[in-house]
């Protein structure tokens, strides 16, 4: 049983990194697209009229960091279990191999994918919405601060993804890692407020199964539909991709060709 001294120590050092990688993968993209090349940039904006202020990017930032306490709470909850040998973490890749590395790397984006897009539609049930998803959806012309503006009820109910996966089967520190690195950037790109893929990304027989910018920006601005995160096919199979998606994605393209 880890001392509490120990349990703070692990608490601090998680809530800096979280924090550290945070701002490297989000203030770039901010600094980039929204202050430095807004200009250069601003044929691939998908909402052409600029609706996001300094004042809610703020509030953006306030909700992000109270995610990042969230998250370590939770961290901190996973590493006293994993100590007491509750959870199926582990750290030597010799128990399982490489192959099982990668696979499980891939198989937990896969399992996350099909989870978020479930859970999202959840919170957009009108009895849940107001209490948990509403603060995220304030962002109707979405940055990449955005990524993390979580109610803390939404942020603990984000969270639950990775603390199934450390329980259900054997997921090494590495691929846990990897797989939230992967997420942390795409879920940036996806707030991202600009459009990024080439032209034809989203006809393309295996590109078009991959959601780019647009798909969830489109979502930010409409509310309902577009709920997938990676990828596109739960909103294809399920029938709640917006019927004017490849549309919108072209006529940012129609724009940058101008």
């Amino acid at each position: 049983m880890p001392t509490f001294k120990e349990l703070w120590n692990f608490a601090i050092e998680d809530f800096f990194t979280s924090t550290a990688i945070y701002v490297i993968v989000v203030v770039p993209f901010f600094l980039v697209f929204w202050v430095t090349f807004k200009n250069y940039f601003s044929k691939r904006r998908i909402q052409v009229k600029k609706r996001s202020n300094p004042q809610l990017i703020r509030k953006e930032i306030f909700y992000s960091f109270t995610t990042l306490v969230i998250f370590t709470v939770i961290d901190v909850i996973i590493y006293l279990a994993q100590k007491n040998g509750y959870t199926r973490l582990y750290e030597n890749v010799e128990e399982y191999g490489w192959v099982y590395l990668i696979f499980s790397t891939l198989y937990v984006i896969l399992l996350h994918d099909a989870w978020f897009y479930w859970a999202h539609r959840f919170m957009h049930h009108p009895k849940v919405y107001k209490l948990v998803h509403k603060i995220h959806h304030e962002s109707t012309d979405p940055s990449p601060f955005t990524a993390f503006s979580f109610h803390p009820l939404e942020a603990v109910i984000e969270s639950t993804a990775f603390i199934t996966f450390a329980f259900i089967f054997p997921l090494h520190l590495f691929a846990l890692l990897s797989w939230q690195m992967i997420q942390m950037i795409l879920n940036v790109i996806a707030h991202l407020g600009y459009e990024i893929f080439p032209k034809g990304f989203n006809t393309h027989w295996l590109y078009r199964w991959k959601a780019p910018s647009t798909h969830h920006n489109m979502h930010h601005e409409r509310f309902n539909g577009n709920y997938g995160f990676y990828f596109t096919w739960w909103d294809k199979w399920m029938g709640t991709e917006m019927k004017n998606y490849n549309e919108t994605f072209n006529k940012v393209h129609e724009r940058i060709a101008r």
